[in-house]
């Protein structure tokens, strides 16, 4: 058996399995329910605190094919293509890595 990293193999895959960010997943799944879905969501804090998971959630539930959700099915097209990294609808900027705006525009 390959190697795979605890936090790739085990990574959340809806808000339901997101564990300890209780307000923010409530916040998260309140805004998808009503429709008010801010124009942008900033992650912070420090490593191994789920903001990559929970960014991953959000795109999933706003892109898939079963219309904005708090529940994505993550077995259309979208919801897989998210959840392996793969979709060019989603852009996943990492902060330690991208520290300019030059680099975030390209």
């Amino acid at each position: 058996m390959a190697y795979v990293a605890l936090y790739r193999r085990w990574r959340p895959q809806d808000f339901d399995t997101l564990v300890g960010q209780h307000a923010v997943k409530t916040a998260l799944s309140n805004a998808l329910a009503s429709g008010r879905i801010a124009h942008a969501y900033l992650f912070t804090g420090p490593r191994g605190t789920g903001k990559t998971s929970t960014a991953r959630i959000l795109a999933k539930a706003l892109n898939c094919d079963k219309g904005p959700t708090a529940h994505p099915c993550g077995e259309c097209l979208n919801c897989e293509r998210i959840a392996a990294g793969a979709s060019m609808d989603v852009i996943e900027i990492d902060a330690a890595s991208n520290r300019g705006i030059d680099e975030i525009k390209s």
